[in-house]
């Protein structure tokens, strides 16, 4: 984030607020619950902790990072920092076997497996009751931007690159199985055998998580950033190219597939 950035933005304002639009949905949801225990992946710089530590007073903020600790880190009590990498099944299993949470944010590293590992062992560690929060789900989506910019990036041979699309791109995700999910919900048709093993097809997802997922959610709402932001995350700057959805510095503000975020609820 650009160091020039409007006065009323100097702050540790959150992307999830000022980017994504994600914070005024979430308090829909957060309106009339008590959060004592909330866990969030990914770290980076720190923002959101210091949000999660003043929206949520009497919480203990559980935060995990590939990252090591950070300087810009906030340094408060109620914040236990774990380092983690989210392929790691175990590392994200002992992590959130440190207490029952009432909350889990996950915004670490957007790859669909990743998303699919801490969906997973995620509600199993909610309480009853508890919320799942999984930002940022475009990312599953094989038309979006950032993985090109990713495979490019990683500079993977071509043949590399279409068994990494075979792998992850061909197969069903997160996203899937919770559209698929709140789709059966909405049409009231119970998840039978057969509901799961449609579900489960060519997915990255097994046939038993599925199962298991589907048998632990009560509620799926999806978010997706209808407006512009409020100022670029790469240079600051509220005035944008509109006729082109750009920002004057060139960075997409607005695309066909935007910022969006499942809140998921545990029976």
């Amino acid at each position: 984030m650009a160091k020039d950035l409007p006065v009323q933005f100097q702050t540790n304002l959150s992307d999830k607020d000022y980017w994504h639009g994600f914070i005024s949905f979430y308090e829909r949801f957060f309106a009339g619950r008590e959060f004592f225990n909330i866990a969030e992946f990914g770290v980076l710089k720190g923002r959101s902790i210091r949000w999660l530590l003043e929206r949520f007073p009497n919480a203990q903020i559980y935060g995990a990072d590939i990252l090591a600790v950070q300087p810009e880190w906030p340094l408060d009590p109620r914040f236990k920092f774990t380092q983690l990498d989210q392929s790691s099944k175990a590392q994200i299993h002992d992590f959130l076997g440190q207490t029952a949470f009432d909350l889990i944010i996950e915004d670490g590293s957007h790859q669909p497996q990743h998303q699919i590992n801490c969906l997973l062992e995620g509600m199993e560690a909610l309480k009853p009751g508890g919320m799942y929060i999984l930002e940022d789900v475009e990312t599953s989506l094989p038309s979006h931007p950032w993985w090109n910019q990713k495979i490019h990036w990683w500079k993977f041979s071509e043949r590399k690159r279409q068994k990494m699309e075979q792998a992850v791109f061909s197969k069903g995700n997160a996203f899937h199985a919770l559209l698929a999910i709140d789709h059966y919900h909405k049409i009231n048709h119970s998840l039978d055998d057969m509901v799961i093993d449609l579900i489960s097809k060519n997915s990255l997802i097994s046939r038993s998580q599925i199962a298991r997922l589907s048998s632990q959610i009560r509620e799926i709402h999806l978010y997706r950033r209808t407006h512009l932001p409020l100022f670029c995350h790469n240079c600051g700057s509220e005035d944008f190219e509109f006729s082109s959805f750009k920002c004057i510095c060139g960075k997409d503000i607005f695309q066909d597939i935007e910022s969006m975020s499942f809140i998921v609820i545990k029976n």
